[in-house]
C-alpha cells in the first residue's frame, strides 16, 4: 500500500468542500484527476470514506477517523516546506477562515480586503455563520481558524480571547423603556427580538440574563442584525445586538438604549484552530493585521 500526499490532499480537500468540482479547484486538479485520485485511495484503503447526498459527499465513520489523521499529515509536510521556504512564499496561498456573523460582517471583512491589498499572493477565504457552525468548520478541518462570539466547549478546538467587545439592549424610541434605566423584575413580559439558536450573541446575553432571574421571552428570532433591526423599528420588542452593529442608528436616534441594572454585557470575542494544527505563517500573518488594523479603526474613530 502507497498513500500519496496528492491522495490525501484530495481526500481532505473533498471533506471540506463536499464536492469533487470545488476539491479539484483547492488542489488544481481536473475533476476527473481529482474522481480518480480519491477512487485509488478508496481502494487502498479497501473502505469507501464518503456517503452521498444529494449533491454533496458526506464523511462516513471510516472517513470521519481518517481527516484528522491526514490532516496531521499534510500539516506535517507544510511545516517542512515552511521550514525551506523563502519569507515572500510564507504569505502566499489560500487561508480557509470563519466568522461568526458580528465578527465576518461589522470587523474581519474589511481587514481581509486588506490584507489582501497589502499581500497579493495571499487569498483569504471568508465564511460568515453563526458561532455553532464556526465550531463545527473549524472541527472539522474545513477552516483553519475561526472568530467565535460564544462559548466554545469543544474539546477538538483551542481557543483564546481576541477581541472585546459589548451588547447593547435597544428598542423603537418610543418604547416606554427607551432611555431608561431598569432592573431585570421590570422587563417581566416584554417581547424580545434576538438571533437564532446556535449564535453566540444570543447565548451569552440568554445566559447573563438567566444568572439574574431574567428569562426573556423570546418572540422573533432572525439569523441576521438587519433583519432583528427591521423588526425592532416595527416596534416588535427589545432587541440584543453588537454595539457595532447598530452604532449608526444609535446616532441617528432610531433607537433608545435600554440599561439593565447588574447585567453584564460586555464579552469577549475568541479565536479558534484546530487542537491538532498550529497556524501557518499566513494565518498568524493574518491574526496579527487584522488586531492592527481593529487598532487602527479605533484610533481613527475616537479622533
Amino acid at each position: 500500500m502507497r498513500i500519496t500526499l496528492k491522495q490525501l490532499q484530495v481526500f481532505e480537500a473533498v471533506a471540506r468542500s463536499g464536492q469533487v468540482a470545488k476539491a479539484a479547484e483547492m488542489v488544481n486538479l481536473s475533476s476527473p484527476a481529482t474522481s480518480m485520485a480519491l477512487a485509488e485511495l478508496e481502494r487502498q484503503l479497501a473502505t469507501r470514506l464518503f456517503e452521498r447526498s444529494g449533491n454533496r459527499l458526506l464523511l462516513n465513520s471510516q472517513g470521519s477517523m481518517l481527516l484528522p489523521m491526514a490532516s496531521k499529515v499534510l500539516q506535517q509536510t507544510a511545516d517542512i516546506e515552511m521550514a525551506f521556504a523563502s519569507p515572500a512564499a510564507l504569505l502566499a496561498g489560500t487561508l480557509h477562515v470563519s466568522a461568526s456573523n458580528t465578527i465576518g460582517n461589522f470587523l474581519l471583512t474589511k481587514a481581509a480586503v486588506a490584507f489582501g491589498q497589502q499581500h497579493t499572493d495571499a487569498r483569504i477565504e471568508l465564511t460568515i455563520d453563526n458561532t455553532r457552525n464556526v465550531v463545527r468548520q473549524v472541527a472539522d478541518f474545513r477552516a483553519e481558524l475561526g472568530f467565535i462570539e460564544g462559548y466554545c466547549l469543544d474539546s477538538r478546538i483551542v481557543a483564546a480571547p481576541w477581541h472585546q467587545d459589548r451588547l447593547s439592549i435597544f428598542c423603537h424610541p418610543a418604547h416606554p423603556l427607551a432611555g431608561k434605566q431598569v432592573t431585570p423584575e421590570q422587563l417581566s413580559g416584554c417581547a424580545w427580538v434576538l438571533r437564532e439558536e446556535g449564535s453566540g450573541t444570543r447565548e451569552y446575553f440568554v445566559n447573563n440574563a438567566n444568572q439574574l432571574g431574567l428569562h426573556p421571552e423570546v418572540k422573533f428570532s432572525f439569523p441576521t442584525p438587519d433583519a432583528i433591526k427591521q423588526a425592532v423599528k416595527q416596534g416588535a420588542g427589545l432587541g440584543v445586538l453588537s454595539e457595532l452593529t447598530i452604532e449608526r442608528e444609535l446616532a441617528r436616534r432610531e433607537f433608545g438604549v435600554v440599561n439593565v441594572a447588574g447585567l453584564a454585557l460586555t464579552r469577549p470575542f475568541y479565536l479558534i484552530r484546530h487542537k491538532h494544527l498550529s497556524f501557518t505563517p499566513l494565518a498568524s500573518a493574518f491574526i496579527d493585521f487584522c488586531s492592527d488594523f481593529l487598532q487602527l479603526s479605533h484610533q481613527v474613530e475616537a479622533k
